[in-house]
């Protein structure tokens, strides 16, 4: 433990030490429960994977298939359509600001491959819909994100909450019209997207895991927790080269020596073969997690490392104190991939949790890994990029490049990935 505070309305004591890390992520229905907030419990919505902890590894189970395997090798070359359309869009030699030129690209990627809604390939895909231009669609997901960290658990347009609640059920209609849309559509033998393979599970078992309620809370949340992880993740490894000329040096050396062919023909198995490049990615995220863990509650006393700690006693294992405790990394501060090749990217669950762990870890995971591989490798080819100043990061609720930070770009020439091309 490193310590505790009572800043939350009760004890809480936040973790770093490995054993402890392990106790709390793997203590759910045996010493812990989820410790939520009133407000954040709402607006996680009663379908939401936490609520039900006796349904829970079922549904997981059910719903893992969409981010591995098959489906995850299928959506990749979507990403690289969207990713290059995107990275054609920011230049020639101009500037962008990072985190709004990131966040585009994030959800025009995701919404289609948890939805199955084009939205990449124009607005006319909203027609019908309760919500039907791209920019309202974001707003509201900007809202329903603000709502989890509201602390006054007042409903009404006055309070981050109310107007957080005020969004989910706006998206929430938008769900359900997509959902009843889909069923309208003819139907593919295998699903091909995050809310395709739901519908397949409930057309394959009507009064099983998939009722409706479940399937829009579910394409709720997984759209809003990968659109934040994956554009913070974006933004914040394009912050991190920028600072290290000497990273981007190597990784332009591992391309050339590593790809088989053109970029955009890149599979599934073929991005995962490049150490260095997945190395950067890493420590991106160990300097820079995008996102937090969920706090559990002792149901009852345990002792970790010769401490009590008391029922009722609230638990966080907070990836920002976990990666930079200096007896797990040695010169936390410093951006150094080389921490997670060869021997030195031993067995890290925990000690390494940019994506949380045990049975509550995040579910998209691996997509979230593939989107960052074929972004970096597109923007390294398209791209060198300098920042306008020293990145500034907002440190709550995420950490995230502030949106006032902008880079300067120079086109690569001569590869294929020239936007001017």
């Amino acid at each position: 433990p490193i310590f505790r505070t009572g800043v939350f309305g009760g004890t809480t004591v936040f973790l770093a030490e490995p054993e402890a890390v392990r106790m709390a992520f793997n203590g759910d229905n045996h010493y812990t429960e989820l410790g939520l907030f009133p407000t954040t419990n709402a607006m996680f919505g009663e379908y939401s994977l936490f609520q039900r902890p006796d349904l829970h590894r079922a549904r997981k189970a059910a719903l893992t298939p969409a981010f591995t395997g098959s489906m995850l090798a299928g959506y990749v070359p979507r990403v690289h359509r969207v990713v290059a359309r995107h990275l054609a869009g920011w230049g020639p030699n101009g500037e962008i600001a990072l985190l709004a030129a990131v966040e585009a690209l994030s959800f025009d990627l995701l919404v289609p491959l948890l939805l199955g809604v084009p939205i990449d390939a124009g607005e006319t895909c909203l027609e019908g819909l309760p919500i039907t231009a791209t920019a309202e669609l974001k707003r509201l997901f900007r809202i329903f994100f603000d709502g989890f960290f509201g602390l006054v658990h007042l409903e009404g347009p006055f309070t981050a909450f109310g107007r957080g609640l005020q969004a989910r059920r706006r998206l929430m209609d938008f769900m359900a019209a997509v959902i009843e849309r889909r069923r309208g559509q003819p139907f593919p033998q295998v699903p091909v997207d995050f809310l395709g393979l739901m519908l397949h599970g409930q057309r394959a078992d009507p009064e099983g895991l998939f009722s409706d309620a479940l399937i829009a809370n579910q394409c709720l949340l997984q759209l809003w927790g990968a659109h934040y992880e994956i554009t913070g993740l974006l933004a914040s490894w394009m912050a991190q080269i920028a600072l290290h000329p000497e990273v981007r040096r190597r990784l332009e050396q591992e391309l050339a020596a590593s790809l088989p062919g053109p970029v955009e023909a890149l599979t599934l198995e073929e991005l995962r073969r490049l150490p260095y490049l997945d190395a950067t990615i890493n420590e991106t995220l160990r300097t820079l997690p995008p996102s937090s863990t969920v706090t559990r509650r002792l149901t009852r006393p345990v002792v970790i490392n010769g401490m009590l700690l008391k029922k009722g006693w609230g638990l966080i294992a907070e990836p920002r104190l976990v990666h930079s405790w200096e007896r797990l990394y040695p010169d936390p501060g410093r951006f150094e991939p080389e921490r997670f090749l060869g021997g030195a990217a031993e067995d890290r669950r925990y000690t390494f949790i940019p994506f949380g762990g045990g049975v509550h870890a995040c579910l998209g995971a691996q997509l979230a890994m593939t989107v960052t591989r074929v972004f970096a490798i597109h923007a390294l080819m398209a791209y060198r990029w300098e920042g306008q100043g020293e990145p500034r990061f907002d440190q709550f609720p995420l950490r995230m490049v502030k949106p006032g930070y902008r880079l300067r770009l120079q086109v690569v020439e001569g590869t294929s990935e020239d936007p001017a091309a």
